[in-house]
């Protein structure tokens, strides 16, 4: 049978460790404050993406005030994909993809080359723009759509694909879904 001494030693040995982290980290938490001071990134991007679907949904749209929202979302945070997507669309309202609105989809595709949020939107869009693309992105635009056609997400993928318009965009549209009706990976 241990001492009462030693059972003491023990539990002052187990205890105290855990005692110390506690007070620790209930001190920090005293001096963490409880609303930041700086709001994260995405909630800056989120009112101007907020601002720009807006205009964007103006009667007439407000396309100026899209694209500036849009600038707006980007100069907070570099990294939002969705703002470069709006810029690649707001840039093809002409009816052709400036090498302005290429580089918008290729950084998005940099910065997420999987995006379930915008994958079927954005495979659509780069089909329809497709004569627009140089080889590199058409690459990764073939391989977000392989992707998503294995996945849960393949009939709203075929669905994208049959949709496509652009003369240029319907040949690989088209060539993607016998590929798949065949079953080869790519």
């Amino acid at each position: 049978m241990k001492s009462p001494f030693v059972i003491l030693r023990i539990t002052v040995l187990v205890l105290l460790p855990l005692a110390t982290l506690g007070l620790a980290m209930a001190a920090l938490a005293a001096l963490t404050p409880t609303t930041s001071p700086i709001p994260s990134p995405l909630v800056l991007t989120q009112g101007q993406s907020q601002a720009a679907n807006h205009a964007l949904g103006a009667s007439p749209p407000n396309i100026y005030a899209a694209v500036e929202a849009s600038r707006r979302g980007l100069a907070q945070s570099p990294y939002d994909s969705s703002s470069r997507l709006r810029l690649a669309y707001l840039d093809s309202l002409d009816g052709t993809l400036s090498a302005d609105g290429i580089a918008h989809l290729e950084r998005s595709y940099e910065l997420l080359p999987l995006d379930q949020y915008v994958s079927t939107w954005r495979v659509g869009f780069a089909l329809q723009h497709w004569a627009d693309l140089p080889p590199d992105l058409r690459k990764k635009v073939e391989n977000e759509a392989f992707v998503f056609l294995r996945t849960s997400r393949r009939r709203e993928m075929v669905a994208t694909l049959e949709a496509v318009t652009s003369p240029a965009g319907v040949v690989p549209a088209v060539f993607w879904r016998e590929r798949l009706k065949r079953g080869s990976p790519k």
